[in-house]
């Protein structure tokens, strides 16, 4: 028979492997948190319609002295029978019995352990007048961590969790559950330190759009009348200190095109059987597909449920990780994207996240999504570079609609009407000639980034004087000196 070796401190190093490892990103800790808030809301309303109220929200806290975090929900709390078993059932979760669940997995809620002194959970029901606590202790963990000592799973538990009750002083109608972060380590201090920490927090979770975002209705109504169900659904209120996050979409950040919709769904798997409707894709681009500057929302952000799957460059990164069907390089894909802005809101039972929380798993249940996203990267593509040979004379007119009309799905005639006006505006000042990729000469990129520096500051000059024709020769005589010096 073959011996099994069996590591002796496997207690602490699994439970260092189930958080720290899972959960690298520190902001990370967020999503789970106010995911758990969410999902047992939804429980709680898949159960009993009458359990819902307008009012749920959760609250973020954080005091950034004494390095604690709140995170506070209204919601109704964890039956009182059954909160002792959740906190200590690591690995087990009813999630799954539940349609509308965004996690499945039961070991989010340790994510801040490792990271902190202590992790803190107050469950208070609706009906009874005591709080019930359970506490994880960080320090305890990295103690036994740091030991040579034999340890098991479950003795490691029970040497760093406590549970207590204590009675509630307000009203036995109360309920709420919180979370409370003590003592956070460095590497959530530099996150909550950070100044676009808020933005990120503000595209991870499933938050309403701003009432100043005027295009909302366009979108909800388009998700209503396609999936059947409401985007307010996944859509909550979540405050950070006091102030409501929402989703960083403003009306200006609708481009040239409008709002375009993608309707997504899987094939058939039988004939004459629609198949499963996953969501819808909207997105909305200028006619050059320009970067837009870093300050700026752009990418495709894919939402799950309304909580955000990966990044900015989700899209890119899914065919990157799927080793095929690659559109063009890693880089241009990622380029591409910085030219649009969008989501797409995804609602399918079939698409289960992977371990790391940021994509799907990979699976024949996610393939059908993949073949989805290269289709519009290949469309976004083909029509990125129409509209570049065609506003600089290089392509003719045909071609660029055909892209056009594939990429929205559109009929074009309002495209056909507006293109040679913008072509004629272009022409006036030259300026879509700033920065082209063809102006670049093919030199190592820190001498391309001191390129395109200089020619900043020249465009800025001779703009000021009013003669961009003196710019665009001086210009074509640096790329060629630069080019026949590479060369020689």
């Amino acid at each position: 028979m073959t011996n099994i070796k069996i590591d002796p401190v496997i207690g602490p190093r699994l439970l260092e492997t189930i958080t720290s490892a899972l959960y690298e990103d520190p902001i990370m800790i967020f999503r789970e948190y106010v995911q758990n808030s969410v999902d047992a809301y939804n429980m709680a309303v898949d159960m009993d319609r009458s359990n819902e109220f307008k009012d749920f929200c959760v609250d973020i806290k954080i005091d950034r002295k004494k390095h604690n975090i709140q995170i506070l929900d209204n919601g109704y709390g964890i039956p009182k029978e059954k909160f002792l078993a959740k906190m200590t059932g690591v690995g087990f979760s009813e999630k799954g019995k539940f349609k509308d669940q965004i996690g499945f997995r039961g070991i989010g809620r340790l994510s801040a352990m490792p990271s902190c002194k202590r992790l803190d959970f107050t469950n208070k029901p609706k009906g009874l007048n005591k709080l019930q606590r359970f506490t994880w202790d960080g320090d305890k963990f990295h103690e036994l961590l740091n030991k040579a000592e034999g340890e098991n799973f479950a003795a490691t538990v029970r040497k760093i969790t406590a549970s207590s009750d204590e009675k509630y002083q307000g009203s036995t109608d109360d309920h709420f559950f919180k979370v409370e972060i003590q003592g956070y380590k460095e590497e959530i201090s530099d996150l909550v330190d950070s100044e676009d920490f808020t933005d990120r927090l503000s595209k991870l979770l499933p938050l309403k759009y701003s009432n100043e975002f005027t295009h909302q209705k366009e979108i909800k109504d388009k998700y209503q009348d396609y999936m059947g169900q409401s985007l307010d659904r996944f859509s909550f209120i979540v405050k950070l200190d006091d102030q409501i996050l929402y989703k960083p979409y403003a009306d200006n950040d609708i481009l040239e095109s409008g709002i375009i919709f993608w309707e997504l769904k899987n094939p058939s798997k039988k004939k004459g059987v629609p198949g499963e409707k996953i969501g819808i894709l909207w997105f909305s681009f200028n006619r050059l597909i320009k970067a837009r500057k870093e300050y700026e929302p752009y990418g495709i952000l894919v939402r799950s449920k309304n909580m955000l799957m990966g990044n900015e460059s989700a899209l890119a990164n899914a065919i990157i990780r799927s080793k095929s069907d690659y559109v063009t390089t890693p880089r241009e894909l990622v380029q591409m994207l910085r030219g649009v802005t969008g989501e797409m809101l995804i609602h399918s039972t079939r698409l289960n996240d992977n371990a790391r929380r940021d994509w799907f798993r990979i699976d024949e249940e996610s393939i059908p999504l993949r073949h989805i996203i290269v289709d519009f990267m290949k469309r976004l593509h083909v029509y990125r570079y129409a509209a570049s040979g065609f506003f600089r004379d290089k392509a003719n007119k045909e071609r660029l609609i055909k892209a056009y009309t594939e990429l929205t799905n559109f009929d074009s005639e309002k495209f056909v009407s507006d293109i040679d006006k913008i072509k004629e505006e272009i022409n006036a000042n030259k300026e879509v000639f700033q920065f082209a990729n063809e102006d670049i000469p093919a030199f190592p990129i820190t001498i391309k980034r001191f390129y395109e520096r200089l020619i900043k500051c020249l465009h800025e000059y001779y703009k000021n004087k009013n003669e961009l024709e003196e710019f665009i020769k001086i210009r074509t005589f640096i790329k060629k000196d630069l080019n026949e010096e590479q060369k020689s």
